[in-house]
């Protein structure tokens, strides 16, 4: 993975997270949800990375190449997550030292329209 891919990725995923991260509806329904539905959150982001990523890169190659799309489909993510964050703590909304379970919702809820994104932005070169 190039320099230009994380580059990439990293604007993709603050196109959508930096909207999202900014409205008052995203905190209130990230702190409603409970950690089962956070999870499932995550792992449909997750999934429906690894499928579009499947689909672009490596269809009917996926064998010899598995390592390869387990490693775009995991920095993507966590690239999301990152921006995410970030986004989040720029308008006080990553309570990472005080309620961590808050702001890994809240991080997970505003990664999910990010990350495609994200994908989709990669998968643009």
């Amino acid at each position: 993975m190039e320099l230009k891919d994380i580059a990439q990725m990293i604007i993709g995923a603050g196109t959508l997270a930096l909207p999202v991260a900014m409205d008052r509806d995203t905190w209130e329904l990230a702190a409603e949800l409970s950690p089962g539905d956070i999870a499932i959150i995550g792992c449909t982001s997750v999934a429906l990375i690894a499928g579009f990523v499947y689909a672009a890169y490596f269809r009917g190659r996926v064998r010899q190449h598995w390592p390869h799309l387990l490693g775009r489909v995991l920095s993507i993510y966590s690239l999301t997550a990152i921006v995410s964050t970030f986004n989040l703590f720029l308008v006080n909304q990553a309570p990472w030292l005080t309620d961590p379970g808050l702001a890994l919702s809240e991080t997970v809820f505003v990664a999910l329209p990010a990350s495609f994104a994200a994908t989709i932005v990669d998968h643009m070169s």
